[in-house]
Protein backbone atom coordinates (compact mmCIF):
# COMPACT_ATOMS: atom_id res chain seq x y z
CA UNK A 1 0.00 0.00 0.00
CA UNK A 2 1.05 3.90 -0.28
CA UNK A 3 2.96 4.84 2.49
CA UNK A 4 0.87 7.80 4.61
CA UNK A 5 2.36 11.05 4.62
CA UNK A 6 5.17 11.49 6.55
CA UNK A 7 3.14 14.26 8.96
CA UNK A 8 0.49 11.32 10.15
CA UNK A 9 3.41 9.49 11.99
CA UNK A 10 5.38 13.14 13.04
CA UNK A 11 2.53 13.44 15.79
CA UNK A 12 2.95 10.86 17.73
CA UNK A 13 6.78 11.39 18.30
CA UNK A 14 5.89 12.16 22.17
CA UNK A 15 3.78 8.56 22.54
CA UNK A 16 6.82 6.60 20.75
CA UNK A 17 8.51 7.38 23.47
CA UNK A 18 7.00 4.48 25.66
CA UNK A 19 4.96 2.71 23.01
CA UNK A 20 7.36 -0.10 22.26
CA UNK A 21 6.41 -3.49 21.39
CA UNK A 22 4.49 -5.78 23.94
CA UNK A 23 4.13 -9.03 22.54
CA UNK A 24 0.38 -10.00 22.40
CA UNK A 25 -1.19 -12.88 20.21
CA UNK A 26 -2.37 -10.93 16.68
CA UNK A 27 -2.70 -13.16 13.95
CA UNK A 28 -4.34 -12.79 10.77
CA UNK A 29 -7.01 -14.98 9.94
CA UNK A 30 -7.78 -13.62 6.49
CA UNK A 31 -8.54 -10.89 4.75
CA UNK A 32 -11.10 -9.18 6.84
CA UNK A 33 -12.13 -11.63 9.17
CA UNK A 34 -10.97 -13.03 13.16
CA UNK A 35 -11.11 -16.05 15.05
CA UNK A 36 -10.48 -16.37 19.12
CA UNK A 37 -10.18 -19.95 20.58
CA UNK A 38 -11.19 -19.96 23.91
CA UNK A 39 -8.46 -22.08 25.56
CA UNK A 40 -4.70 -21.53 26.63
CA UNK A 41 -5.38 -18.38 28.71
CA UNK A 42 -2.83 -16.65 31.43
CA UNK A 43 -3.12 -17.36 35.63
CA UNK A 44 -5.60 -16.85 37.14
CA UNK A 45 -8.60 -17.96 34.28
CA UNK A 46 -9.95 -21.66 35.07
CA UNK A 47 -12.41 -20.30 37.99
CA UNK A 48 -15.42 -17.38 36.82
CA UNK A 49 -17.39 -15.01 39.68
CA UNK A 50 -20.65 -14.81 41.15
CA UNK A 51 -23.93 -15.62 39.02
CA UNK A 52 -24.16 -11.34 39.39
CA UNK A 53 -20.95 -10.17 38.95
CA UNK A 54 -22.47 -6.79 39.31
CA UNK A 55 -22.54 -7.13 43.74
CA UNK A 56 -19.66 -5.64 45.62
CA UNK A 57 -19.88 -7.82 47.85
CA UNK A 58 -16.92 -10.59 49.13
CA UNK A 59 -17.78 -13.21 46.62
CA UNK A 60 -15.20 -15.78 48.72
CA UNK A 61 -13.70 -18.23 45.84
CA UNK A 62 -13.97 -17.14 42.98
CA UNK A 63 -16.99 -19.49 40.78
CA UNK A 64 -18.55 -19.38 37.50
CA UNK A 65 -19.39 -16.13 35.33
CA UNK A 66 -22.42 -15.58 34.19
CA UNK A 67 -24.11 -18.79 35.85
CA UNK A 68 -27.79 -18.38 35.08
CA UNK A 69 -26.46 -18.27 30.97
CA UNK A 70 -26.57 -21.76 29.60
CA UNK A 71 -24.11 -23.08 27.73
CA UNK A 72 -23.57 -20.44 24.46
CA UNK A 73 -22.50 -20.94 20.90
CA UNK A 74 -20.14 -17.86 21.68
CA UNK A 75 -20.27 -14.47 23.72
CA UNK A 76 -19.78 -11.10 21.77
CA UNK A 77 -17.98 -8.92 24.67
CA UNK A 78 -18.67 -5.07 24.08
CA UNK A 79 -16.65 -2.15 25.69
CA UNK A 80 -16.64 1.66 25.08
CA UNK A 81 -16.27 5.34 25.79
CA UNK A 82 -13.39 4.44 28.60
CA UNK A 83 -13.24 8.58 28.35
CA UNK A 84 -9.14 8.05 29.22
CA UNK A 85 -9.65 5.98 32.17
CA UNK A 86 -7.25 3.21 32.27
CA UNK A 87 -7.46 2.06 35.70
CA UNK A 88 -9.12 3.32 39.28
CA UNK A 89 -6.82 5.63 40.78
CA UNK A 90 -7.90 4.31 44.02
CA UNK A 91 -8.64 7.96 45.74
CA UNK A 92 -11.14 6.19 47.14
CA UNK A 93 -13.03 2.68 47.82
CA UNK A 94 -15.16 0.83 45.76
CA UNK A 95 -13.74 2.52 42.39
CA UNK A 96 -15.19 0.25 39.03
CA UNK A 97 -13.47 -0.34 35.94
CA UNK A 98 -9.96 -0.43 34.73
CA UNK A 99 -8.36 -2.29 32.13
CA UNK A 100 -6.22 -4.79 34.37
CA UNK A 101 -10.20 -5.98 35.40
CA UNK A 102 -11.19 -6.17 31.98
CA UNK A 103 -8.39 -8.52 31.14
CA UNK A 104 -9.34 -10.57 34.04
CA UNK A 105 -12.55 -10.33 32.83
CA UNK A 106 -12.00 -11.82 29.54
CA UNK A 107 -9.90 -14.42 30.31
CA UNK A 108 -11.91 -15.60 32.83
CA UNK A 109 -14.37 -16.23 30.35
CA UNK A 110 -12.33 -17.63 28.00
CA UNK A 111 -11.46 -20.02 31.26
CA UNK A 112 -14.92 -21.36 31.21
CA UNK A 113 -14.43 -22.25 27.15
CA UNK A 114 -16.69 -19.92 25.80
CA UNK A 115 -15.21 -18.44 22.79
CA UNK A 116 -15.81 -14.74 22.52
CA UNK A 117 -15.46 -11.90 20.11
CA UNK A 118 -14.25 -8.39 21.55
CA UNK A 119 -15.64 -4.96 19.88
CA UNK A 120 -14.85 -1.30 21.21
CA UNK A 121 -17.57 1.51 20.80
CA UNK A 122 -14.76 3.85 20.60
CA UNK A 123 -13.67 6.91 22.78
CA UNK A 124 -10.92 5.86 24.19
CA UNK A 125 -10.40 9.52 25.30
CA UNK A 126 -12.57 12.46 25.75
CA UNK A 127 -11.69 16.08 25.14
CA UNK A 128 -7.88 15.98 25.07
CA UNK A 129 -7.70 19.63 25.41
CA UNK A 130 -10.03 19.88 28.99
CA UNK A 131 -8.52 16.82 30.39
CA UNK A 132 -7.42 16.86 33.82
CA UNK A 133 -4.13 15.64 33.22
CA UNK A 134 -3.35 18.64 29.80
CA UNK A 135 -3.12 17.75 26.12
CA UNK A 136 -0.30 15.48 26.17
CA UNK A 137 -1.15 13.76 28.74
CA UNK A 138 -4.41 12.80 27.02
CA UNK A 139 -2.56 11.66 23.82
CA UNK A 140 -0.10 9.98 25.57
CA UNK A 141 -3.06 7.39 26.74
CA UNK A 142 -4.62 7.19 23.64
CA UNK A 143 -1.88 5.45 22.50
CA UNK A 144 -1.94 3.31 25.60
CA UNK A 145 -5.48 2.49 25.37
CA UNK A 146 -5.00 1.63 22.27
CA UNK A 147 -2.35 -0.99 22.81
CA UNK A 148 -3.81 -2.34 25.66
CA UNK A 149 -6.84 -3.21 23.37
CA UNK A 150 -4.39 -4.63 21.06
CA UNK A 151 -3.05 -6.69 23.67
CA UNK A 152 -6.35 -8.02 25.00
CA UNK A 153 -6.77 -8.93 21.14
CA UNK A 154 -9.57 -6.84 20.60
CA UNK A 155 -11.23 -7.76 16.95
CA UNK A 156 -12.70 -4.41 16.35
CA UNK A 157 -12.86 -0.63 17.43
CA UNK A 158 -14.89 1.75 15.97
CA UNK A 159 -13.98 4.75 14.57
CA UNK A 160 -14.80 8.06 17.01
CA UNK A 161 -14.52 11.62 16.54
CA UNK A 162 -13.79 12.20 19.82
CA UNK A 163 -10.44 9.85 19.34
CA UNK A 164 -9.79 12.26 16.57
CA UNK A 165 -9.22 15.15 18.34
CA UNK A 166 -5.93 14.16 19.54
CA UNK A 167 -4.89 15.14 16.28
CA UNK A 168 -6.39 13.24 13.42
CA UNK A 169 -2.67 12.94 12.06
CA UNK A 170 -1.58 11.50 15.41
CA UNK A 171 -4.74 9.19 15.90
CA UNK A 172 -4.01 7.74 12.37
CA UNK A 173 -0.18 7.35 12.94
CA UNK A 174 -1.08 5.15 16.20
CA UNK A 175 -3.52 3.23 14.27
CA UNK A 176 -0.57 2.54 12.15
CA UNK A 177 2.17 2.00 14.47
CA UNK A 178 -0.07 -0.10 16.92
CA UNK A 179 -2.94 -1.86 15.59
CA UNK A 180 -0.74 -5.14 13.77
CA UNK A 181 -2.59 -7.36 12.00
CA UNK A 182 -5.62 -8.75 14.35
CA UNK A 183 -7.54 -5.68 15.31
CA UNK A 184 -9.51 -3.22 12.82
CA UNK A 185 -11.04 0.40 13.04
CA UNK A 186 -14.47 0.01 11.40
CA UNK A 187 -16.39 3.01 9.70
CA UNK A 188 -18.31 2.16 6.98
CA UNK A 189 -19.74 6.22 6.14
CA UNK A 190 -15.88 7.40 5.76
CA UNK A 191 -13.52 7.42 2.66
CA UNK A 192 -10.20 7.53 4.08
CA UNK A 193 -7.19 9.77 1.90
CA UNK A 194 -4.64 8.06 0.16
CA UNK A 195 -2.66 6.17 2.03
CA UNK A 196 -4.73 5.49 4.78
CA UNK A 197 -7.16 2.94 3.17
CA UNK A 198 -6.02 -0.08 4.82
CA UNK A 199 -6.87 1.44 8.52
CA UNK A 200 -10.46 1.68 8.09
CA UNK A 201 -12.11 -1.22 7.14
CA UNK A 202 -15.98 -0.91 6.10
CA UNK A 203 -16.96 -4.03 8.05
CA UNK A 204 -15.09 -7.74 9.16
CA UNK A 205 -16.52 -10.81 9.86
CA UNK A 206 -15.62 -12.35 13.55
CA UNK A 207 -15.29 -16.39 14.12
CA UNK A 208 -16.11 -17.20 17.46
CA UNK A 209 -16.77 -20.69 18.08
CA UNK A 210 -18.64 -21.98 15.58
CA UNK A 211 -20.34 -18.74 14.55
CA UNK A 212 -19.02 -15.70 12.64
CA UNK A 213 -20.64 -12.41 13.54
CA UNK A 214 -20.74 -9.30 10.92
CA UNK A 215 -19.46 -6.35 12.29
CA UNK A 216 -19.85 -2.59 11.15
CA UNK A 217 -19.91 0.25 12.92
CA UNK A 218 -20.68 4.17 11.46
CA UNK A 219 -20.37 7.85 12.83
CA UNK A 220 -22.30 11.12 13.11
CA UNK A 221 -20.83 13.16 10.03
CA UNK A 222 -21.44 16.38 12.36
CA UNK A 223 -19.37 14.96 14.50
CA UNK A 224 -16.84 15.01 12.19
CA UNK A 225 -17.57 18.19 10.83
CA UNK A 226 -17.07 19.61 14.57
CA UNK A 227 -13.45 18.98 14.51
CA UNK A 228 -10.84 21.42 13.42
CA UNK A 229 -8.22 20.21 12.50
CA UNK A 230 -5.98 20.89 9.30
CA UNK A 231 -5.10 17.44 8.06
CA UNK A 232 -8.94 16.39 8.39
CA UNK A 233 -9.78 16.99 4.97
CA UNK A 234 -6.59 14.83 3.77
CA UNK A 235 -7.26 11.94 6.25
CA UNK A 236 -10.85 11.76 5.62
CA UNK A 237 -11.87 13.06 2.22
CA UNK A 238 -15.55 12.29 2.44
CA UNK A 239 -18.33 11.45 5.05
CA UNK A 240 -21.33 9.92 3.97
CA UNK A 241 -24.99 10.03 6.16
CA UNK A 242 -25.14 6.46 7.44
CA UNK A 243 -27.92 5.82 5.78
CA UNK A 244 -26.40 5.96 2.28
CA UNK A 245 -23.75 2.89 3.06
CA UNK A 246 -25.64 0.96 5.84
CA UNK A 247 -28.04 -0.74 3.53
CA UNK A 248 -25.12 -2.31 0.90
CA UNK A 249 -23.19 -2.95 4.09
CA UNK A 250 -25.98 -5.17 5.89
CA UNK A 251 -26.71 -6.97 1.86
CA UNK A 252 -22.91 -7.91 1.96
CA UNK A 253 -23.31 -9.02 5.78
CA UNK A 254 -26.21 -11.25 5.79
CA UNK A 255 -24.97 -13.76 3.09
CA UNK A 256 -21.45 -14.68 4.75
CA UNK A 257 -22.36 -13.82 8.73
CA UNK A 258 -24.39 -15.93 11.39
CA UNK A 259 -25.39 -12.67 12.96
CA UNK A 260 -24.86 -9.08 12.05
CA UNK A 261 -23.84 -5.82 14.82
CA UNK A 262 -23.89 -2.48 14.23
CA UNK A 263 -21.49 -0.09 15.94
CA UNK A 264 -23.12 3.68 16.26
CA UNK A 265 -20.35 6.48 17.15
CA UNK A 266 -23.62 9.32 17.00
CA UNK A 267 -26.71 9.76 19.52
CA UNK A 268 -28.25 7.59 21.07
CA UNK A 269 -31.32 8.09 19.32
CA UNK A 270 -29.46 8.03 15.98
CA UNK A 271 -28.63 4.52 17.09
CA UNK A 272 -32.06 3.40 17.77
CA UNK A 273 -33.55 5.33 14.32
CA UNK A 274 -31.05 3.09 12.91
CA UNK A 275 -31.54 0.43 14.81
CA UNK A 276 -35.16 0.77 13.43
CA UNK A 277 -34.57 1.11 9.65
CA UNK A 278 -31.90 -1.53 9.19
CA UNK A 279 -33.82 -4.40 11.17
CA UNK A 280 -31.10 -6.74 9.86
CA UNK A 281 -28.89 -5.77 12.55
CA UNK A 282 -29.28 -7.84 15.83
CA UNK A 283 -27.47 -6.05 17.55
CA UNK A 284 -26.90 -2.01 17.54
CA UNK A 285 -24.86 -0.32 20.33
CA UNK A 286 -25.61 2.62 20.68
CA UNK A 287 -23.26 5.72 22.79
CA UNK A 288 -24.05 6.73 26.59
CA UNK A 289 -24.32 9.87 28.10
CA UNK A 290 -24.16 8.86 31.94
CA UNK A 291 -21.38 6.61 33.15
CA UNK A 292 -23.94 3.95 34.37
CA UNK A 293 -26.66 3.47 31.83
CA UNK A 294 -30.16 4.29 33.24
CA UNK A 295 -31.02 1.38 31.83
CA UNK A 296 -29.00 -1.70 32.01
CA UNK A 297 -31.31 -4.35 30.24
CA UNK A 298 -31.51 -3.63 26.10
CA UNK A 299 -34.11 -2.30 24.15
CA UNK A 300 -35.69 -5.10 21.94
CA UNK A 301 -36.99 -3.56 18.62
CA UNK A 302 -38.15 -4.89 15.43
CA UNK A 303 -40.50 -7.65 17.58
CA UNK A 304 -37.92 -8.43 19.57
CA UNK A 305 -35.62 -9.68 16.95
CA UNK A 306 -33.19 -6.51 17.80
CA UNK A 307 -31.07 -5.22 20.89
CA UNK A 308 -30.06 -1.81 21.54
CA UNK A 309 -27.41 -1.89 24.53
CA UNK A 310 -25.39 0.77 25.76
CA UNK A 311 -22.28 0.06 28.25
CA UNK A 312 -21.95 3.10 29.91
CA UNK A 313 -18.98 5.22 29.68
CA UNK A 314 -15.54 5.36 31.80
CA UNK A 315 -14.82 1.88 31.25
CA UNK A 316 -17.16 0.59 34.42
CA UNK A 317 -18.74 -1.99 32.28
CA UNK A 318 -18.63 -3.95 29.70
CA UNK A 319 -21.70 -5.79 27.83
CA UNK A 320 -21.95 -9.44 27.31
CA UNK A 321 -24.04 -10.74 24.50
CA UNK A 322 -24.17 -14.32 24.23
CA UNK A 323 -25.53 -16.44 21.27
CA UNK A 324 -27.24 -20.01 22.04
CA UNK A 325 -27.81 -23.07 19.85
CA UNK A 326 -31.53 -22.94 21.70
CA UNK A 327 -33.32 -19.87 20.16
CA UNK A 328 -35.52 -19.69 23.47
CA UNK A 329 -33.68 -17.13 23.83
CA UNK A 330 -31.29 -17.11 21.07
CA UNK A 331 -29.57 -14.06 22.55
CA UNK A 332 -28.98 -12.63 25.88
CA UNK A 333 -27.52 -9.76 27.17
CA UNK A 334 -25.71 -8.95 30.46
CA UNK A 335 -23.80 -5.65 31.78
CA UNK A 336 -20.76 -6.33 33.88
CA UNK A 337 -19.79 -4.38 36.34
CA UNK A 338 -16.16 -4.13 36.36
CA UNK A 339 -15.26 -4.30 40.48
CA UNK A 340 -13.06 -5.04 42.89
CA UNK A 341 -14.11 -8.83 42.28
CA UNK A 342 -12.27 -8.88 38.99
CA UNK A 343 -8.81 -9.24 40.61
CA UNK A 344 -6.53 -11.20 38.65
CA UNK A 345 -3.06 -10.16 37.71
CA UNK A 346 -3.80 -8.56 34.25
CA UNK A 347 -0.11 -8.87 33.37
CA UNK A 348 0.24 -8.29 30.11
CA UNK A 349 -2.04 -4.86 30.63
CA UNK A 350 -0.35 -4.30 34.11
CA UNK A 351 2.31 -3.77 32.28
CA UNK A 352 1.43 -1.57 29.43
CA UNK A 353 -0.06 0.72 31.94
CA UNK A 354 1.99 0.86 35.08
CA UNK A 355 5.60 0.60 32.78
CA UNK A 356 5.01 2.09 29.24
CA UNK A 357 2.22 4.13 30.20
CA UNK A 358 3.84 5.71 33.36
CA UNK A 359 7.50 5.57 32.47
CA UNK A 360 6.38 7.52 29.73
CA UNK A 361 4.96 10.46 31.37
CA UNK A 362 8.10 11.01 33.44
CA UNK A 363 10.45 10.57 30.47
CA UNK A 364 7.74 13.17 28.56
CA UNK A 365 8.54 15.34 31.68
CA UNK A 366 4.47 15.64 31.38
CA UNK A 367 4.46 16.98 34.84
CA UNK A 368 7.04 19.34 34.81
CA UNK A 369 5.59 20.85 31.05
CA UNK A 370 2.14 21.16 32.11
CA UNK A 371 0.87 24.56 30.48
CA UNK A 372 0.60 26.92 33.23
CA UNK A 373 -1.36 30.41 33.53
CA UNK A 374 -1.21 33.18 35.93
CA UNK A 375 -3.59 33.19 39.04
CA UNK A 376 -6.51 36.34 38.03
CA UNK A 377 -8.70 35.98 40.65
CA UNK A 378 -5.80 37.37 43.71
CA UNK A 379 -3.38 40.19 44.50
CA UNK A 380 -1.41 41.19 41.06
CA UNK A 381 1.88 39.96 40.99
CA UNK A 382 1.45 37.37 43.96
CA UNK A 383 3.16 33.79 43.97
CA UNK A 384 3.17 30.72 45.92
CA UNK A 385 5.22 30.35 48.89
CA UNK A 386 4.08 27.09 51.06
CA UNK A 387 2.57 26.43 54.28
CA UNK A 388 6.04 26.49 56.18
CA UNK A 389 5.95 30.57 55.23
CA UNK A 390 2.24 31.09 56.21
CA UNK A 391 2.89 28.96 59.75
CA UNK A 392 5.24 32.06 60.48
CA UNK A 393 2.02 33.89 61.18
CA UNK A 394 -0.61 31.12 61.73
CA UNK A 395 1.07 28.58 63.55
CA UNK A 396 -1.91 27.31 65.19
CA UNK A 397 -3.77 27.06 62.37
CA UNK A 398 -1.13 25.49 60.72
CA UNK A 399 -0.99 23.09 63.34
CA UNK A 400 -4.38 21.93 62.59
CA UNK A 401 -3.86 21.92 59.10
CA UNK A 402 -0.88 19.24 59.16
CA UNK A 403 -2.67 16.42 61.24
CA UNK A 404 -5.20 16.47 58.31
CA UNK A 405 -4.66 14.27 55.06
CA UNK A 406 -4.56 17.37 52.73
CA UNK A 407 -1.13 17.92 54.34
CA UNK A 408 -0.25 14.65 53.46
CA UNK A 409 -1.54 14.27 49.98
CA UNK A 410 1.83 13.95 48.24
CA UNK A 411 2.98 11.58 50.96
CA UNK A 412 -0.08 9.06 49.80
CA UNK A 413 1.46 9.38 46.03
CA UNK A 414 4.82 8.33 47.19
CA UNK A 415 3.13 5.23 48.77
CA UNK A 416 0.78 4.36 46.15
CA UNK A 417 1.22 0.72 45.21
CA UNK A 418 1.09 2.12 41.53
CA UNK A 419 4.78 3.09 40.85
CA UNK A 420 5.61 6.40 39.46
CA UNK A 421 2.27 8.38 40.09
CA UNK A 422 4.28 11.41 40.95
CA UNK A 423 4.58 11.83 36.92
CA UNK A 424 0.88 11.36 36.40
CA UNK A 425 -0.46 14.95 36.15
CA UNK A 426 -3.95 13.46 36.77
CA UNK A 427 -3.01 12.53 40.26
CA UNK A 428 -0.38 15.61 41.12
CA UNK A 429 -2.97 17.90 40.16
CA UNK A 430 -4.85 17.20 43.46
CA UNK A 431 -1.77 16.40 45.06
CA UNK A 432 0.05 19.67 45.07
CA UNK A 433 -0.45 23.08 45.67
CA UNK A 434 -0.65 25.70 42.90
CA UNK A 435 -0.39 23.01 40.03
CA UNK A 436 -2.06 24.77 37.04
CA UNK A 437 -0.83 28.45 37.91
CA UNK A 438 2.67 29.97 36.99
CA UNK A 439 4.39 29.81 40.34
CA UNK A 440 2.48 26.34 41.42
CA UNK A 441 4.20 22.74 41.87
CA UNK A 442 6.39 22.02 39.05
CA UNK A 443 8.46 19.21 40.15
CA UNK A 444 9.90 17.23 43.57
CA UNK A 445 13.23 19.13 42.89
CA UNK A 446 11.87 22.32 41.58
CA UNK A 447 9.14 23.05 44.07
CA UNK A 448 9.61 20.92 47.14
CA UNK A 449 7.71 23.77 49.38
CA UNK A 450 4.00 22.82 47.62
CA UNK A 451 3.49 19.07 48.29
CA UNK A 452 0.72 18.31 49.38
CA UNK A 453 -2.55 20.23 49.22
CA UNK A 454 -1.82 23.23 51.07
CA UNK A 455 -3.51 26.79 52.35
CA UNK A 456 -2.94 28.37 49.29
CA UNK A 457 -5.17 26.20 47.38
CA UNK A 458 -7.70 27.36 48.70
CA UNK A 459 -6.95 30.79 49.88
CA UNK A 460 -4.92 31.68 46.65
CA UNK A 461 -1.04 32.65 46.08
CA UNK A 462 -0.22 34.54 49.27
CA UNK A 463 3.57 35.79 48.81
CA UNK A 464 1.78 40.10 48.40
CA UNK A 465 0.32 39.24 51.79
CA UNK A 466 3.15 38.18 53.26
CA UNK A 467 5.21 40.60 52.09
CA UNK A 468 2.84 43.65 53.28
CA UNK A 469 0.56 41.79 56.17
CA UNK A 470 -1.23 44.73 57.02
CA UNK A 471 -2.15 45.82 53.66
CA UNK A 472 -6.38 44.91 53.79
CA UNK A 473 -6.69 44.69 50.27
CA UNK A 474 -4.14 41.85 50.05
CA UNK A 475 -5.41 40.29 53.25
CA UNK A 476 -9.10 40.22 51.88
CA UNK A 477 -8.08 39.02 49.03
CA UNK A 478 -7.19 35.63 50.81
CA UNK A 479 -10.16 35.40 52.71
CA UNK A 480 -12.90 32.66 51.45
CA UNK A 481 -16.04 31.97 53.45
CA UNK A 482 -18.15 28.66 52.87
CA UNK A 483 -20.13 30.24 50.27
CA UNK A 484 -17.79 31.24 48.25
CA UNK A 485 -16.16 27.69 48.63
CA UNK A 486 -19.34 25.82 47.57
CA UNK A 487 -20.44 28.42 44.67
CA UNK A 488 -16.71 28.58 43.27
CA UNK A 489 -16.61 24.77 43.49
CA UNK A 490 -13.00 25.01 45.25
CA UNK A 491 -13.21 21.67 46.99
CA UNK A 492 -14.79 20.31 44.21
CA UNK A 493 -12.46 20.34 41.47
CA UNK A 494 -10.99 17.37 43.23
CA UNK A 495 -13.63 16.08 45.16
CA UNK A 496 -15.56 14.73 42.56
CA UNK A 497 -18.01 12.02 41.68
CA UNK A 498 -14.93 9.65 40.82
CA UNK A 499 -12.19 10.67 43.68
CA UNK A 500 -15.20 11.21 46.72
CA UNK A 501 -18.23 10.07 45.82
CA UNK A 502 -19.35 10.55 48.91
CA UNK A 503 -18.18 14.12 49.31
CA UNK A 504 -20.82 16.49 51.18
CA UNK A 505 -19.03 20.10 51.10
CA UNK A 506 -21.36 21.00 54.30
CA UNK A 507 -20.24 17.94 56.36
CA UNK A 508 -16.28 18.53 55.30
CA UNK A 509 -16.40 22.15 55.12
CA UNK A 510 -16.90 21.68 58.96
CA UNK A 511 -13.75 19.66 59.20
CA UNK A 512 -11.49 22.26 57.51
CA UNK A 513 -12.82 25.38 58.56
CA UNK A 514 -10.27 27.57 60.92
CA UNK A 515 -11.68 31.03 61.94
CA UNK A 516 -10.22 32.48 64.91
CA UNK A 517 -7.05 30.23 65.64
CA UNK A 518 -4.22 32.70 66.10
CA UNK A 519 -3.71 35.56 67.73
CA UNK A 520 -1.46 38.36 65.74
CA UNK A 521 -0.36 40.99 68.94
CA UNK A 522 3.63 39.98 68.24
CA UNK A 523 4.91 42.86 66.45
CA UNK A 524 6.90 40.32 64.31
CA UNK A 525 3.68 39.19 62.38
CA UNK A 526 3.17 42.85 61.27
CA UNK A 527 6.51 42.98 59.73
CA UNK A 528 6.45 41.89 56.02
CA UNK A 529 8.89 39.40 54.52
CA UNK A 530 10.13 38.33 50.83
CA UNK A 531 10.63 34.45 51.19
CA UNK A 532 13.43 32.90 49.39
CA UNK A 533 10.47 30.90 46.96
CA UNK A 534 8.48 33.82 46.16
CA UNK A 535 12.16 35.93 45.69
CA UNK A 536 12.67 33.37 42.54
CA UNK A 537 9.20 32.74 41.67
CA UNK A 538 9.06 36.34 40.67
CA UNK A 539 12.76 36.54 39.01
CA UNK A 540 11.67 33.75 36.91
Amino acid sequence: MPRPDPKACCGILLSAIVLVHVGCSSRNDGAGASSRTSGGTTAGTAAGSVADPGSTANPGPRSRLLADWPEPAAVLLISGQMDGYLEPCGCTEGQQGGLIRRLDFVERLQGQGWPLGLIDLGGLVKDPAAARGGFDQARLKFGIALKALVTMDYDAIALSAEDLKVGVSEAFGQFLNNLGEHTKILAANVTPGPGYESLVQTSRIIKAGPLKLGVTAVLSPESIARLSDPDLEEVLPEIQPPEEILGKVLAELEPVSDHQVLMVQAPPEEAKRLALAYPGFEVVVATSPFADPLEREPLLLNDGKTMLVQVGRKGKSMGAVGFFPDPTPAMRFHLVSLNGRFNGPGTAVKRVIEDEFREGLKAAGIVESFPKHDFVSGAPGATYVGAETCKRCHPNTFMKWSTTKHAQAFEALLHDPKPNVIYDAECVTCHTTGFEYTSGYRSVEATPHLRGNQCENCHGPASRHIAEPDNLEFRNLLRITADQADKSRTCIRCHDEDNSPKFDFTTYWSQVVHNDMDTYNDPKVHQGITPKVARGAASE
